[in-house]
């Protein structure tokens, strides 16, 4: 897939509303199925569209969808399978029967909590369905191992039609971030606000979306082809961005004479403007997958060295001074590495 392809506000309208479109998605393949169903007159047919609803349910990324049609397809088979085995036991021995059972539905427990859920727990759904045939007719389990087998098939055609992209959602998710970041930023470091900000509400929404954020790393990985590394690395910038201005917030605001000084500090204004900035611009190019200027020239590298230079020249508490103008010189190291990361991420390195 193209990484850098720029968001759309068709991409945007779906993914900020995923919830309404899944459900359209879920209605209509419901509907389709049952007049499909409904004119080829098949036998058992409420098994498609149960199958259909019970699969097609949880919201599937691209990066999801095939793993996930080969675990459905693979446990129903072999669901429908042991079912027509079980039948065919109970008509020498019930006993038989339920000792089969038994086995394939401690298998299936086992493997539902593995590495492959999907097909474990449809080992025994389809065991359920293909047994609960009326007195044990194996034609009729067979028609609904083949229903159960059809309907997730077409959960599976329903799920690739526009399917949802991990990358993208992460890519707006992460801008939505950054964007989060800066204004938490600017909130703490306004010169018009004249009392301690109470920021923890923000930054508790702001670490509830890192944390989705990161559930999205695994089916981004599989769309991408990128290094699960480097998307962990951009997860480790983030968390460390927001203790950094955790840190500056208790800092800037520790003692109301040091406070005062920085306030009218040029050299500590252009750099939280920098910071500020820089924050919009990563927030940009995540959205739109361009860069803006040299990444070798960037308004947080010049700041960096006015700031070094002016940490002699605000008087105040020592140590509240020095803390704060070190904290935000760690924050602009670490906004440099992750636009670097966030470059690696867009295939935007060779510009």
């Amino acid at each position: 897939m193209d990484l850098n392809r720029r968001i759309s506000d068709v991409d945007g309208l779906i993914f900020n509303h995923y919830r309404v479109f899944h459900g359209i998605r879920i209605a209509a393949a419901f509907v389709i199925t049952l007049a499909l169903t409904s004119y080829l007159n098949l036998p058992e047919s409420t098994w498609i569209l149960i199958t259909l609803v019970v699969v097609i349910g949880p919201i599937s990324y691209l990066g999801n969808v095939l793993p996930r049609a080969w675990h459905r397809i693979m446990g129903t088979l072999l669901g429908a399978l042991s079912g027509v085995v079980a039948i065919w036991l109970g008509q020498w021995s019930l006993f038989a029967m339920y000792l089969w059972c038994g086995v394939v539905m401690f298998l299936s427990a086992y493997f539902a909590l593995g590495k492959r859920p999907y097909a474990g727990l449809l080992i025994g759904i389809t065991l359920a369905v293909t047994i609960g045939a009326g007195n044990h007719d194996i034609e009729i389990a067979l028609w609904r191992g083949l229903d159960v087998s059809l309907g997730c098939a077409l959960a599976v055609l329903f799920c690739v039609i526009y399917p949802q992209r991990a990358f993208i959602h992460w890519r707006m998710r992460l801008g939505r971030i950054l964007t989060r970041f800066a204004t938490i930023y600017h909130i703490s470091s306004s010169p018009n606000i004249l009392e301690k900000p109470k920021l923890d509400d923000q930054q508790q929404a702001l670490l509830k979306e890192m944390i989705t954020l990161r559930t999205l790393i695994s089916p981004s990985v599989k769309e991408s082809k990128l290094s699960i590394h480097l998307l962990e690395a951009i997860q480790v910038q983030l968390r460390n961005t927001l203790y950094s201005i955790e840190l500056l917030h208790t800092s800037y605001w520790s003692d109301r004479h040091s406070h005062l000084n920085m306030l009218w500090s040029p050299s500590l204004t252009e750099c939280q403007k920098a910071i500020e900035q820089e924050f919009d611009n990563l927030s940009q190019l995540m959205l739109t997958g361009t860069m803006s200027g040299d990444i070798s020239q960037l308004p947080v590298e010049q700041s960096m060295q006015k700031l070094k230079t002016c940490m002699p020249t605000i008087s105040g508490e020592e140590t509240s001074i020095n803390g704060y103008i070190w904290l935000n010189l760690k924050l602009m190291e670490d906004l440099i590495s992750l636009r670097k990361l966030l470059i690696y991420s867009l295939n935007l390195s060779h510009e």
